[in-house]
C-alpha cells in the first residue's frame, strides 16, 4: 500500500469501510467536557495567540511547528509515566497480506524509550495556504494503521492542524467524526489547550482498563506488525 502521505478520505472510506457520523457520542464526550486552566496557562496561551495572529500568515510549516505547535505541546506535557510523545515514527501493519505504513508526525503512545500502543495523533502542520494533499485523509489512515496494530476494541484520537485552524478527529470501530474547527489566533486557543489536556486524562482511563482486564503483554512486536523505532 501507499504511504500514510498519499492517502485521501475518500479512499480511507472506501478502501477500510469507514463512515463519517456528524453526531458521534464520543466526540461529543471529548469536546464538550471541560477542563479547568490555570491562570499562568492562560497567560501562556494568551502569549501564544498574539504571536500567532502576528506570523501566521508568514510562517513557513518548519516555523509554524517550531514557534508555536511543539511548545503549546511542551506545555501540554504529553511525556507521563505511562505514555510518552513521539514524533517522525514509522508505523507499519500489514493488512491483508500487504502492509499499510508510513511516518506519524506527532502521537502519543506508551511506552518509555520507543512507542507501543498508540493512543492519540496530531497530523499536518501545514500552512493554511499551502496545505499539500489531504489532510483529513492523511490522519485518518494513520489513526486506522494504529487501530489495526492495536487490535482492541478502543478509539483512536486525533487532530490534523492548518495554519490557524484545529480539527479533532475520533476513530471507533468503522465510524469517525470531525469537529468543526477550533481556530488559535481567537480564544479558541483556550478550548484547543483544554481538549489536549482531557486527551491526557482519557489516555489514562484507557491505559488503566486495559490493565485491570487483561494481562501485561511481554511479546515483542512482530515483523507483520510494528512501530518501527527511529
Amino acid at each position: 500500500m501507499k504511504p500514510f502521505s498519499k492517502w485521501t478520505i475518500a479512499e480511507v472510506e472506501d478502501t477500510f469501510n469507514i463512515n463519517n457520523r456528524k453526531h458521534q457520542k464520543r466526540l461529543t464526550q471529548w469536546l464538550n467536557e471541560t477542563v479547568p486552566l490555570t491562570p499562568a496557562e492562560e497567560n501562556q496561551l494568551t502569549g501564544f495567540r498574539d504571536k500567532l495572529q502576528d506570523h501566521v500568515w508568514d510562517w513557513n510549516e518548519w516555523e509554524l511547528k517550531g514557534k508555536f505547535i511543539f511548545p503549546l505541546l511542551l506545555a501540554v506535557n504529553f511525556d507521563e509515566e505511562q505514555y510518552q510523545s513521539f514524533m517522525e515514527r514509522e508505523i507499519s501493519v500489514e493488512i491483508d497480506n500487504d502492509t499499510l505504513s508510513g511516518i506519524a508526525d506527532f502521537f502519543v503512545a506508551s511506552g518509555k524509550r520507543y512507542p507501543k500502543h498508540p493512543y492519540f495523533f496530531i497530523h499536518e502542520f501545514k500552512k493554511e495556504h499551502d496545505s499539500s494533499g489531504d489532510p483529513l485523509g492523511q490522519l485518518l489512515i494513520t489513526m486506522v494503521a494504529a487501530q489495526k496494530l492495536n487490535n482492541d476494541l478502543n478509539p483512536i484520537y486525533g487532530c490534523y492542524v492548518m495554519g490557524r485552524l484545529w480539527f479533532f478527529v475520533v476513530l471507533e470501530g468503522l465510524d469517525y467524526s470531525t469537529s468543526l474547527a477550533y481556530d488559535a489566533t481567537k480564544d479558541d486557543i483556550f478550548e484547543i489547550f483544554r481538549l489536549l489536556k482531557k486527551t491526557k486524562g482519557m489516555i489514562s482511563k484507557i491505559i488503566t482498563s486495559s490493565q485491570s482486564t487483561t494481562a501485561p503483554n511481554t511479546e515483542k512486536p512482530t515483523q507483520e506488525q510494528r512501530i518501527i523505532n527511529q
